[in-house]
């Protein structure tokens, strides 16, 4: 499969949902009657954008990712040309994104009706992120419809360092927002 076409066919479905989510805030008065076609598009084209910049940002990094693993432990992904990995990259992520709100959803709610301490959520959420990205490389890999290949246990330790990558952005982040949260709770001292 080539990579312009994984592209061009990711950027028309990305599209297509745009359309359909502007079309859902408009129906629910979200989004106001715009005032001409011209920003109904742009509207629209904004939507895609966000959702292109969603998808872009975990394609580089497992593409960065991956080369990591293959410079630190050797040649365990082999792959035919640089358009073959960011596809594979490109297609894990969609993957991952696709089923992570399903994923999510679910752990989400059986960690509220637990009340499992935070330091366990930890825990649960890289186990469930690093079985979402190895099962979404597994699945992308036995497509067949590229030319990357991941040999031994490779897929093993790509999904290990990517989802300890997410889980570390995601710890970081959280204490930035409790710190964000802290700060504009406390009263100036005088």
């Amino acid at each position: 499969m080539s990579f312009s076409y994984v592209i061009s066919l990711t950027f028309l479905v990305l599209l297509l949902v745009s359309i359909i989510f502007y079309t859902f805030l408009r129906k629910k008065n979200v989004v106001d009657e715009p005032p001409g076609a011209i920003v109904a598009v742009l509207l629209i084209l904004l939507i895609c954008f966000s959702l292109s910049f969603v998808i872009a940002i975990p394609t580089f990094m497992l593409y960065l990712v991956s080369l990591g693993v293959n410079f630190l432990f050797g040649e365990y992904i082999t792959y035919d040309s640089f358009f073959s990995l960011v596809t594979f990259s490109l297609l894990v992520s969609i993957v991952v994104i696709f089923w992570s709100f399903i994923v999510l959803f679910i752990g989400k709610g059986i960690i509220f009706l637990l009340k499992v301490p935070k330091w366990i959520t930890y825990i649960l959420e890289f186990f469930a992120s690093w079985a979402l990205i190895y099962f979404s490389i597994k699945y992308v890999l036995n497509m067949e419809i590229i030319e990357v290949s991941i040999w031994g246990n490779g897929v093993l330790i790509l999904s290990f360092f990517v989802s300890f990558l997410y889980i570390g952005l995601d710890i970081i982040s959280s204490a930035l927002d409790q710190k964000n949260q802290q700060i504009e709770e406390d009263p100036p001292i005088q």
